[in-house]
């Protein structure tokens, strides 16, 4: 059936596309010039557009100052038969008339959401032509980044929005389907004056003096898009040209394109572009765009196919910022070529591409780039993306309200860190590759990448998902204790491992883990196989060539833990400042180089503590130092500590809220150290509280002498009788059996707490047991308690803690 009003087979329209891909959407920019916080609220993805929009042709009026006049053709089909009306996204311009060649439609235009009634209901098998004209000054998101700006000589958009949702900001420019998944092929003719000319998407097919200073420009893109990454920019333009080899024999065309003043410097700035370019294509396949392009403008980056906008501030003839270009860049295999098909699932867009930017560092730089990167990135992450972000978040749910925050670019980065310490270089490359041959120009998800890099690499890729992108938090393995037994010439060492969370993670499950040992003489040797860990406590065995003393995890930091690390040789007297493990040591003396080892784990200490006056243990954070000091080593420590609620410094959130209704005061501060994990806690002898200024403020220093090897942490002194300061147990709380032998049953019967941590102290009030609220009811094994009587209390995350009750543990 064909009407009049020109409807056409969809087949005639494909013709025209023979050849094409449908692409994808991307999200991006630098952590200082495409990020917020976000606001966000609402919002969905995923969901198909009743019309599948093949065709957008916008022809684009720059001439007036502040405002456009505008028209966009669109050729599209209905998916699904019997549609007579329709629906597009069209924010803050004016719909002048919606025409076809048959004459004009029926329209409402309100609010963002253009409904265009059809004279008759499509099928499938249907093409519709229409056009809307419209008009009128383009809207700009309220948090400053995204979409169109009128600024001095400049006229740009910008594709994404941190406030508003859709984040897809397609909408402020034309009208569209704006959202992750919809995506279409663009034309754009755009008409300047005043020497400007129009840069879009694409190829450059034309360009017409129209006369006087009028210029119109036309620009293809036969690759499909989602709306938010359509772009045009337009200023008095010239463009540094070159060309890139593939790896598929054809030469891509280079366009850095910049006022003629800022070409020199931009140049300067990208000279290693060429270099990021063929690194991807070796590790990820084929660029798969008719151009590379960036065009500077004054905010940005944002990432719209073969013409990314690129910020003004950044372009000053140096390579200080050339991660930013490699992150842009990178979205043409990440984000651009296959996206996110929902904003929650930001990372795959932006996780990826951050982490793509470390790569670039290390193939241009050498390994120790790489790692320096990672592990500025990975301590960050550890000790305050939840701060910065409002919350714990799995990778895979983040929400929109945070959709442009630290989980979705940097935590997503250290996630596939770890992906690679799962599968290998080659492997990683093989799954990743084929992932994105198999999905170019299509929206996808965490379970088609679960599922997919199963399939490719043969690893269940499983557990790695559920432990790092399906979850929050993190998790922390600890060597318990490791027992030696010598053989004729090897030794057969088992090793016990512990495993803490960091935030609301459950145990992570086989986790594959690389394994150092230790000789008396300082000498590591590891072991050429990982091994997996995984659940509350695990055990693996292997054969040693000597007689270790120490046993390292995860020594070359091939899985992202709650576990911060730095490695140095202490050579001479000297101040050494270990920023990843937040101490300071400093050397008076050491008689030969000693290597060291420092981690400082962010999860709750061992509680065990061998002083009858009454400590708590740190639940935040403890730190081990792996080495040998020779006799006549002189060393002295310092740790900085911190409960104040700032998400910049705050690492001792957990320590203060121990004190419960009662002030915390600093001068109950210990340093407490055991040589290894076999041990309990001692009060360090050589100890010195600083409160620099005020003994509560929440803020301090504990430095020490007589640094050793082993573990150190923080706790806060008190008096049993403290204990019972809480007050009577808060309602709505049971404790059973009671007394009880093996196990207790503890139940929150009212409104669920926030997360926090369930304590059992003990009658000296020492701090007995310790674990993660996961109620409403939660089973507790008391089975390794000695017989007593123990105050149950919980202490929210943030909050005063509560009284729960008392149970009698028997035996």
């Amino acid at each position: 059936m064909t009407h009049h009003w020109t409807i056409r087979r969809a087949g005639h329209l494909m013709l025209l596309l023979i050849g094409l891909c449908p692409t994808l959407p991307a999200q991006h920019d630098c952590l200082h010039h495409k990020r917020s916080n976000g606001q966000a609220k609402g919002g969905g993805g995923g969901v198909l557009h009743p019309m599948d929009l093949l065709h957008q042709r916008i022809h684009l009026d720059l001439t007036a100052a502040n405002t456009i006049t505008a028209r966009c053709d669109i050729q599209a089909v209905p998916r699904t038969d019997g549609l007579d009306q329709f629906t597009l996204d069209l924010a803050g311009l004016t719909v002048d008339s919606v025409t076809t060649s048959g004459g004009a439609l029926v329209f409402t235009h309100a609010g963002e959401l253009l409904t265009i009634d059809l004279p008759a209901p499509l099928t499938t098998s249907d093409t519709i032509d229409l056009t809307v004209h419209y008009h009128g000054t383009p809207i700009t998101d309220p948090s400053g980044f995204g979409g169109f700006y009128f600024s001095g000589n400049y006229r740009y958009n910008l594709g994404v929005a941190f406030t508003s949702v859709p984040h897809s900001y397609g909408r402020i420019l034309f009208p569209c389907a704006d959202n992750f998944t919809e995506r279409s092929t663009y034309e754009f003719i755009v008409r300047t004056n005043g020497g400007r000319n129009a840069w879009c998407n694409g190829v450059l097919v034309g360009e017409t003096a129209l006369g006087g200073d009028t210029l119109e420009r036309h620009w293809l893109l036969e690759q499909a898009i989602p709306s938010y990454l359509a772009s045009v920019a337009a200023n008095t333009y010239v463009s540094a040209r070159d060309t890139f080899p593939s790896i598929t024999g054809v030469d891509v065309p280079v366009d850095l394109v910049a006022l003629p003043q800022d070409t020199t410097n931009l140049k300067n700035s990208f000279i290693r572009l060429k270099d990021s370019f063929d690194h991807f294509e070796n590790w990820f396949g084929p660029y798969r765009w008719d151009r590379v392009g960036y065009v500077v403008t004054p905010i940005g980056a944002m990432e719209h196919a073969t013409s990314i906008h690129y910020p003004a501030s950044i372009v000053n003839g140096n390579t200080n910022y050339e991660h930013i270009m490699a992150h842009e860049l990178a979205h043409h295999w990440w984000g651009n070529l296959v996206t996110c098909d929902r904003a929650e699932e930001m990372y795959i867009n932006e996780g990826f591409a951050e982490y793509l930017s470390y790569l670039f560092l290390e193939h241009a730089h050498g390994r120790d780039r790489y790692m320096n990167e990672f592990r500025s990135n990975h301590r960050k992450m550890v000790h305050r993306a939840h701060l910065l972000d409002g919350g714990w978040w799995a990778l895979s749910e983040v929400p929109q309200e945070w959709t442009y925050g630290e989980h979705s670019y940097n935590k997503g980065a250290d996630a596939l860190h770890s992906l690679r310490g799962y599968l290998g270089d080659a492997l990683f490359i093989e799954g990743l590759t084929s992932f994105l041959g198999t999905y170019a120009f299509q929206p996808v998800n965490t379970l088609m990448l679960r599922d997919h890099l199963t399939a490719v690499t043969g690893v269940d890729m499983a557990p790695y998902f559920s432990n790092v992108v399906q979850q929050p938090g993190w998790a922390a393995f600890e060597v318990d204790s490791f027992t030696v037994v010598p053989g004729d010439v090897m030794y057969m060492v088992t090793v016990h491992v512990q495993q803490k969370a960091r935030g609301p993670a459950e145990y992570h499950q086989q986790v594959p883990l690389h394994v150092s040992f230790m000789d008396a003489d300082g000498t590591f040797w590891q072991a050429p196989d990982s091994v997996l860990v995984g659940g509350a406590t695990s055990t693996f065995e292997m054969v040693v060539p000597f007689d270790p003393v120490s046993v390292v995890l995860n020594p070359e930091e091939r899985i992202s833990l709650a576990i911060t690390v730095d490695s140095d040789t202490l050579e001479g007297p000297g101040i050494n400042q270990y920023s990843h493990a937040d101490i300071r040591l400093t050397v008076a003396n050491v008689p030969e180089p000693v290597p060291v080892r420092i981690e400082e784990y962010w999860v709750a200490a061992d509680p065990e503590v061998d002083d009858p006056s009454g400590i708590f243990v740190s639940p935040d954070r403890w730190w081990r130092i792996v080495g040998r000091f020779p006799e006549g080593t002189e060393v002295s420590g310092r740790i900085q500590y911190d409960g104040r609620s700032t998400a910049t410094t705050s690492y001792d959130h957990g320590l203060v809220a121990l004190a419960g209704g009662t002030p915390f005061v600093e001068d109950s501060l210990v340093l407490l150290y055991r040589p290894d994990q076999r041990a309990p806690w001692t009060v360090h002898p050589n100890f010195t509280l600083n409160t620099l200024t005020s003994p509560t403020d929440l803020w301090g220093r504990v430095e020490f002498t007589d640094v050793q090897p082993g573990e150190y942490t923080l706790g806060w002194r008190h008096s049993a009788v403290g204990i019972d300061d809480l007050g009577a147990p808060a309602a709505h709380w049971t404790i059973h059996p009671n007394p009880a032998h093996e196990v207790v049953t503890i139940t929150r019967d009212h409104a669920l707490p926030a997360p926090g941590m369930l304590q059992l102290i003990d009658g000296a009030g020492r701090l007995a047991q310790e674990l993660r609220w996961q109620g409403p009811t939660q089973m507790v094994d008391v089975s390794k308690l000695v017989a007593g009587t123990y105050t149950v209390r919980f202490v929210p995350h943030g909050g005063e803690a509560v009284r729960a009750g008392q149970v009698v543990v028997a035996r």
